[in-house]
């Protein structure tokens, strides 16, 4: 299990990053509400922007992944979610932090895009005689 190729490793590691926009933000929304005086609605947005970011850019990742090649989305996706994550966490207005929380959910869009594809082909190299599902 632990013997996979360089690209299985990529994948994997893409996967948890791009996952964790939403888990590592429930558990810290009411601090977030606390220390920034946000309304309930307010810090709902960051689920909201994520959310539905992700949602348009479903019509254009996979378009994207086709025109520049698979590493490179990959790459690109996560250059996306370092970005809005790291920028959220330097916002001092709720405002700011759901502009970068947009920003991060169109990251995990691009970077989920690829990796669903992207197992399927490994599984396909990898997986047992006939096993070419996920």
């Amino acid at each position: 299990m632990w013997r996979q190729p360089k690209p299985v490793w990529a994948v994997a590691f893409a996967s948890v990053v791009a996952f964790m926009g939403i888990g590592l933000v429930d558990p810290i929304l009411k601090p977030i509400a606390d220390n920034l005086n946000a309304s309930p609605s307010q810090v709902s947005l960051l689920f909201t922007s994520y959310m539905a970011v992700m949602g348009v850019a479903m019509l254009i990742t996979g378009v994207m992944a086709s025109r520049i090649g698979a590493k490179r989305t990959l790459l690109f996706g996560l250059v996306i979610i370092i970005a809005g994550a790291g920028l959220a966490g330097m916002s001092d207005t709720v405002a700011e932090i759901v502009g970068w929380r947009a920003l991060w959910g169109l990251g995990k869009r691009i970077v989920h895009r690829h990796s669903a594809g992207h197992h399927r082909q490994l599984r396909a190299r990898i997986g047992g005689p006939g096993d070419h599902s996920l």
